[in-house]
């Protein structure tokens, strides 16, 4: 009888082990991407909305020029100087859909936004340059605006500080 030599190949232990290490690193440096690519992918979504707000934000200017009239609104809007602090403060929700003035006559109690849903500061302030300055006299009113998020901690309604925020900054035109 003669003897039959088996040719099967296996891998050895170090290359099951090089890859096995190979994979585990793989799988840690896979899940410590998610957390950051994920909280890109939220604030993308936030400013997709942010930049839906320059419509919301001249509705809401133009409620609050109709109400208290329009020279009133434009004296209660700060003029610009640096830095950037203490603008005329809009607040609304994460969806948008809802947008008022923070202090300055606010919508009835049922439209008002609760301390938790303020998800967007928008900050409104006058320009200083005299092309764009206000004049009682003249027919519009130029503002510029800036938009941050989280203006306050989602579920919470903690205050986020400015420099934890993002931002979006646009100019509005009213006529009166």
């Amino acid at each position: 009888m003669a003897c039959v030599r088996s040719s099967s190949k296996a891998f050895s232990l170090i290359e099951v082990t090089i890859a096995v290490g190979i994979f585990a690193v793989a799988v840690v440096v896979i899940l410590a991407l998610l957390p950051p690519l994920s909280r890109h992918a939220a604030d993308s979504a936030d400013a997709l909305v942010a930049q839906s707000l320059p419509d919301c934000v001249k509705v809401e200017l133009v409620r609050l020029a109709t109400s208290g009239g329009f020279d009133a609104l434009a004296n209660r809007v700060p003029v610009m100087a640096a830095p950037l602090v203490d603008g005329f403060p809009l607040v609304a929700a994460r969806d948008a859909r809802r947008l008022h003035s923070a202090d300055y006559l606010p919508p009835l109690a049922a439209g008002q936004l609760s301390l938790v849903d303020q998800y967007f500061l928008v900050e409104v302030w006058r320009f200083d340059q005299p092309s764009l300055r206000f004049d009682p006299s003249a027919a519009f009113l130029a503002v510029y605006v800036r938009v941050s998020w989280p203006y306050r901690n989602p579920g919470a309604g903690i205050v986020t500080p400015l420099s934890a925020r993002s931002q979006l900054t646009f100019i509005v035109s009213l006529n009166r």
